[in-house]
């Protein structure tokens, strides 16, 4: 909590977190970590037994709605992991298109293709 509390005193903000809430229910998680002035990344994770409800594709639009017109950002990027592609599909149906891929380390050492994603405010 006290992490939370001094991310949402910071000038300029660097993170917002909110959580996903369904019938009262805590179910997941979005996020949104700026990266440069005008960019940001978005993250976000529900529990499994929430999946293909139509929730996460509802918080990412009202999340790039507040990236775009209160926070004052210009671009967001995401990545999902190759295996869950729904998260894919998920962000494009929030406006985001894949660019292309990003090799992020397995704990084997080997290297995973990340989807990398991006929307820049039109």
């Amino acid at each position: 909590m006290r992490a939370a509390l001094a991310r949402a005193a910071e000038k300029p903000r660097q993170q917002w977190t909110w959580g996903i809430v369904v019938e009262g229910e805590l179910i997941g998680r979005i996020a949104l970590r700026r990266r440069t002035p005008v960019m940001a990344t978005l993250s976000c994770i529900l529990r499994e037994d929430t999946w293909g409800n139509g929730y996460a594709t509802e918080a990412a639009g009202h999340v790039v709605q507040f990236a775009f017109t209160t926070a004052g950002l210009d671009r967001l990027e995401a990545m999902h992991h190759p295996a869950n592609p729904a998260s894919g599909r998920v962000l494009a149906k929030a406006g985001f298109t894949r660019t292309g891929t990003f090799d992020r380390p397995a704990e084997d050492g080997t290297a995973v293709p990340y989807q990398v994603y991006a929307m820049q405010n039109q």
